[in-house]
């Protein structure tokens, strides 16, 4: 998550909580099994020598219906008392305009039917949405499900790839339920946001106000309905395949290094510089689908910007399938369909504030959709990189399992707004709402953990925004660019490096030769702060930051979070199935 004034909130702080306490006991979480691995369970039986087969599909999830406004004031910022809304309906067509086929839903009742956009400041309605120029052609860049199913013998797990801020448990939980009412032959579903920052509030605190919610439960029903529908056409339209993986450094692409692209907002300064690629292509070498895997947060346009797109993600997978063109030189794309996935995102990885140098010589610093853009090619040129490097994957077996845990709600801003009903549509467990809230009495929320084995290729995914230096370490400056520094020498408030965690971290405990940690998978829960570092400040704690690089702790559930989500992965990934 990004920047959100929690300080009016101080108000609201609940003695108790209300929201869903839910019927859920942690006792429901077995003590060692996974909750569900595949093959080698019911119904997902081992198919020895059975070829690997995967579809692809996109859908689009721009909102069916919202309505624009004028930004008088150009702030990007709605103030009902001085701005007008267009009470067009949900075509946003008015009488006076060209092509105006009618009054539709909503025109003219008086009622503004907005959506509100994601990742900055509440009450930043959409006013359309992006159409952009890039490299082999022009389009619309919108918001998209990515669907990508992977099926070998009896073993079958769909990946759905949303342009989204984050995509709660409780609508992850919702769409397998559609799966399987819709008799979709599919063992898991793993559901990935990209943590787009320019995309519809789907978590529910960008709304109008910091009371009110911006989740809007008609927008979640079409996102999962085109999640699905991409899922069936992924599943029915899958080929047999054969898979080459590689990796590319950022930081071997410009002299700065990967600091060209993304700069790290917390001390320490590490970023994860790896761009991983998986090409799945058919007997012809024809490619059917790209998977591509990187840490930023899609927020280069900022937020100014009114209008919907998916960021750098759009114009890096347009790369990857369809080349670049730079004036100074082209590239050609691999073709297929190319699915973005984000990794470490915590701490905050960024582009805001970096000035990006492009291979033309451009260089742009300030937010607009041409550095969105640059980013984005840039990135797909290296995940070519990536590929042109690529190994075979000779015996890429597919198997999966994962776990759910409970984690406490400590974060006094989140639990104001479970009471005021802004993240109503996610259910709290295991505490009394008509008690007084305290230690004793925290709220809960279950989300999960899930390993993914595709040969020698390791997915992990971690549901919200892992820091990196809990991923990959970088303590010691190993993953740092030319000219940063560790620890910003002007930080009022630095992190005691003597007291960082010494390792292994999380990717020391992954068995595959490439290793990826999907972040924001399965579910957003904020940031995943390592506790040496999570400081709180002495006044109005969870609603104001301390001094230093202490925002994110503002946005995280509470300091035991990450010891939670580690304990749950380490045994995930220490797991062997039983033997048929």
């Amino acid at each position: 998550m990004t920047r959100i004034p929690f300080l009016l909130l101080a108000m609201y702080f609940p003695m108790s909580c209300g929201g869903n306490s839910g019927q859920g006991d942690s006792s429901e979480v077995p003590s060692w099994t996974p909750d569900f691995y595949c093959p080698g369970s019911a119904g997902c039986e081992v198919s020895p020598g059975a070829a690997l087969e995967v579809g692809v599909a996109v859908r689009s999830v721009v909102p069916d219906c919202y309505e624009s406004w004028e930004d008088s004031d150009g702030d990007a910022t709605y103030n009902p008392s001085t701005e007008a809304f267009l009470d067009c309906g949900c075509d946003r067509l008015c009488p006076e305009d060209a092509g105006y086929p009618g009054p539709d839903t909503g025109e003219a009742d008086g009622q503004f039917q907005a959506i509100w956009m994601a990742g900055f400041q509440q009450s930043r309605p959409a006013t359309g949405v992006r159409g952009v120029e890039l490299g082999l052609r022009g389009q619309d860049d919108g918001l998209w499900a990515h669907a990508l199913v992977l099926h070998q013998g009896q073993t079958s797990l769909g990946l759905v790839s949303i342009d989204a801020m984050g995509w709660m448990h409780d609508d992850v939980l919702q769409l397998r339920a559609e799966v399987a009412a819709a008799g979709l032959d599919l063992d898991h579903v793993i559901v990935h946001s990209t943590h787009d920052h320019e995309a519809p509030d789907s978590m529910g605190i960008y709304g109008p106000n910091l009371t009110t919610t911006g989740y809007d439960s008609t927008y979640a029903s079409q996102t999962r309905a085109a999640a699905l529908e991409a899922l069936t056409e992924a599943h029915a339209g899958r080929v047999a395949v054969q898979v080459e993986v590689g990796v590319a450094r950022a930081a071997s692409a410009h002299p700065d290094g990967v600091a060209n692209l993304i700069r790290d907002s917390r001390d320490p300064w590490i970023v994860d510089d790896r761009v991983g690629a998986a090409r799945f292509f058919d007997a012809a070498g024809d490619t059917v689908a790209t998977l591509v895997h990187f840490s930023n947060h899609p927020e280069t346009v900022a937020n100014q910007n009114t209008l919907l797109t998916s960021d750098y993600a759009h114009a890096l997978r347009k790369t990857v399938s369809d080349g670049v063109d730079w004036g100074t030189r082209q590239r050609d794309g691999v073709g297929g369909t190319t699915v973005f996935v984000n990794g470490s995102v915590g701490g905050m990885m960024t582009s805001l504030g970096v000035s990006v140098e492009s291979p033309d010589g451009a260089v742009r610093t300030e937010a607009s959709f041409d550095k969105a853009d640059a980013v984005g090619q840039i990135l797909g040129e290296l995940a070519l990189d990536a590929l042109d490097s690529a190994q075979a994957l000779t015996e890429p077996d597919l198997a999966f399992h994962g776990q759910s845990l409970f984690l406490p709600v400590d974060n006094q801003g989140f639990q104001a707004m479970f009471l005021l009903g802004v993240l109503d549509h996610r259910t709290t467990w295991n505490y009394d709402p008509d008690l007084a809230l305290d230690d004793q009495n925290t709220p809960e929320v279950r989300t999960e953990v899930n390993v993914v084995q595709l040969g020698s290729l390791q997915w992990l995914t971690v549901p919200g925004e892992l820091l990196p230096e809990l991923a990959i370490g970088g303590y010691d400056g190993s993953f740092t660019a030319p000219g940063e520094s560790l620890i910003d020498p002007d930080n009022p408030n630095p992190p005691h490096l003597d007291q960082a965690p010494k390792g292994p971290y999380l990717m020391d405990h992954m068995t595959g030769e490439t290793n990826w940690i999907v972040g924001l998978g399965n579910d957003e829960i904020g940031y995943i702060i390592p506790p040496y570092n999570f400081v709180l400040a002495d006044a109005g704690a969870w609603i104001l930051e301390a001094e230093g690089d202490h925002y994110e702790e503002t946005n995280s559930l509470g300091p035991d979070t990450y010891p939670l989500i580690e304990e749950a992965a380490v045994q995930l990934l220490s797991w062997q199935p039983p033997r048929p």
